[in-house]
């Protein structure tokens, strides 16, 4: 018996979505939507690979929103992104987010927690997570 994996149509990116510090100072409950996230990673692939890439399909799965109060470098963890991608699309897409992140300060700022073909496997307790 012969196993055939299934087909990778799409690929996930589970990102770590962290705000500017002013605008978590602002106010405590300062809220992301999906426009600005989608903004976000267009600008990020914009500068990288010029206008014809901020076209890219991205399709933003699910956004959670954290309450840890804890700021890192600066900045403070707002919550997670997950979004769907072409497998072709996925490295252009980390290149953009860490090449752009630094050069817009005003901007929310995205890290890779984990990436799979296979949806499921992003979910805690699955192992594999990388250290924010």
């Amino acid at each position: 018996m012969s196993l055939t994996p299934l087909p990778t149509d799409h690929h996930y990116l589970r990102l770590l979505l962290t705000l500017p510090a002013r605008t978590a100072d602002s106010g405590s409950d300062v809220d992301v939507d999906v426009l600005t996230i989608r903004k976000a990673l267009q600008d990020a692939l914009s500068d990288t690979f010029g206008i014809t890439s901020a076209g890219t399909y991205i399709d933003i799965l699910a956004v959670t929103k954290w309450n840890t109060g804890v700021r890192v470098g600066g900045r403070d963890p707002w919550g997670e992104v997950i979004l769907r991608v072409h497998p072709s699309d996925a490295p252009k897409i980390l290149a953009a987010i860490a090449a752009a992140s630094p050069s817009r300060p005003s901007q929310p700022r995205f890290s890779l927690l984990r990436e799979s073909s296979f949806l499921p496997s992003l979910s805690y307790g699955s192992g594999g997570d990388l250290p924010a």
